[in-house]
């Protein structure tokens, strides 16, 4: 009887747990990244569909709110190596950022920053503003729950913060995963919050 209530505990634990996802080798043109998004009332999808990761990224994405926008983005390989400006707010249509901006991803250079030495990177959160000084300040990543083509998934994340960010202001912050061949960002409060809750590959 025991024997049975031990194995019975083990099914219970394997449907209700989360096994960890390695972005590098689930990414590929045809993935499907689905943010949530919330925007003052609003909540919506933002749905990124890789196109290209080589030699730059390019990805479609969509909104899934009222004006059910949509567009291209494409990056230049100069900008996977070391942008440093990250691309938050799109307007809808084709759009080529230039060599100091990405957007949806870390370039090389803001990664390794970011995870070596001071763990800091001076980012520009939106363009046109002042870069901040971005720092990761725990040693070990944190797991974010995800659904990755119905199945329960985690993926490591680091959390860099606006380090110059007072008290009583409201925090800015992005998560990254802990790939540096996939730098993916996860989550994001900058105005707005949003956080990657399902990969599709198929």
């Amino acid at each position: 009887m025991k024997k049975i209530f031990f194995l019975f505990g083990l099914l219970i634990l394997s449907i209700f747990s989360f096994s960890q996802v390695n972005l590098q080798t689930l990414v590929k043109p045809g993935t499907k990244l689905i943010y949530a998004v919330e925007a003052g009332a609003q909540k919506y999808d933002f749905i990124v569909t890789v196109k290209a990761l080589v030699p730059a990224l390019i990805f479609d994405w969509e909104m899934t709110n009222d004006n059910k926008n949509a567009g291209t983005i494409t990056h230049t390989a100069t900008a996977m190596m070391a942008a440093n400006t990250l691309y938050n707010y799109f307007t809808p249509g084709a759009k080529t950022l230039d060599d100091n901006t990405l957007s949806v991803w870390l370039s090389k250079n803001s990664f390794t920053a970011l995870t070596k030495g001071t763990k800091t990177a001076m980012i520009i959160m939106n363009t046109n503003e002042a870069p901040k000084k971005m720092g990761v300040t725990k040693e070990d990543p944190a797991e974010l729950k995800i659904i990755v083509n119905g199945e329960k998934e985690t993926v490591e994340e680091f959390e860099a913060k606006d380090m110059g960010v007072g008290d009583g202001q409201d925090p800015v912050y992005f998560t990254f995963a802990t790939s540096a061949k996939m730098p993916i960002i996860l989550r994001m409060q900058n105005g707005f919050n949003i956080a990657l809750k399902e990969i599709k590959t198929k």
